[in-house]
């Protein structure tokens, strides 16, 4: 159903498509810094308007407290990152299809659904691995913020899209063909639709770079320092020394 609703009846012959992409060289990169200034914001906000957490549900040292508070600032700006980069690659190919059939209120409701859909899959994956973990440590609980749940989902759907995005493959099937091995119809109709891919593996690799920054916030950082990762909040227990 995706794949006809993206690629149009009667749409131009490969080689012609190849000559002339339809969707101009500016608007991929447009797009991507929109969405990630939208996550960005949207990330800002919700932490803005956050309640105080409860009392007694992490008891942390100062030196703690503040490791904490600054590593958690760069995972949240690592989860806003790649949920404005998971958006922006599964926006894209309705653009391309706008641009090539025309943009009605139906391709953009359909667009603004296919993202939020992968966002909420991604971000149930997240929630039932951190209550399978509970279940598997209950000495521990798991932080289940929503948006480190959407970040942390969005981070992991990304590097799954990267690993095989970026996966080695020879000269018969390099290059942007990856693209079209990935997403199929849609993928090539994509590839002959947009002028460069460059912005679909700047993206991924955003996405992993996200990843790597947010699990050393959260985990390799505090671990280093001697410290509870931010990811889990320990038992009702004083943590740390004061210094």
């Amino acid at each position: 159903m995706l794949v006809s609703a993206l690629v149009a009846p009667g749409a131009p012959a490969l080689a012609a498509a190849r000559e002339s992409p339809v969707v101009p060289s500016y608007v991929p990169f447009t797009l991507f810094l929109l969405l990630e200034a939208v996550a960005v914001l949207a990330s800002l906000l919700v932490f803005a308007r956050r309640r105080p957490p409860a009392s007694g549900a992490l008891l942390l040292c100062s030196r703690c407290a503040w490791l904490h508070k600054r590593t958690e600032a760069f995972g949240r700006g690592a989860d806003a990152v790649a949920v404005g980069a998971l958006a922006f690659l599964v926006a894209l190919p309705f653009v391309a299809a706008g641009y090539e059939s025309g943009v009605t209120l139906t391709s953009i409701v359909l667009a603004a659904s296919a993202v939020a859909a992968v966002l909420a899959a991604g971000a149930e994956a997240d929630f039932l691995v951190r209550a399978a973990a509970a279940r598997l440590w209950p000495h521990f609980t798991w932080s289940a913020e929503p948006t480190r749940i959407v970040g942390g989902g969005a981070r992991w759907l990304g590097v799954i899209f990267a690993l095989y995005l970026f996966e080695p493959r020879d000269a018969a099937t390099a290059g942007t063909l990856g693209i079209g091995e990935l997403l199929g119809g849609v993928g090539t109709r994509l590839v002959l639709d947009l002028p460069s891919t460059w912005t679909i593996y700047a993206a991924a690799a955003i996405i992993v770079v996200a990843q790597a920054v947010a699990l050393s916030a959260r985990w390799l950082v505090p671990l280093v320092f001697n410290s509870l990762p931010t990811t889990l909040a320990a038992s009702r227990e004083p943590h740390g020394t004061s210094a």
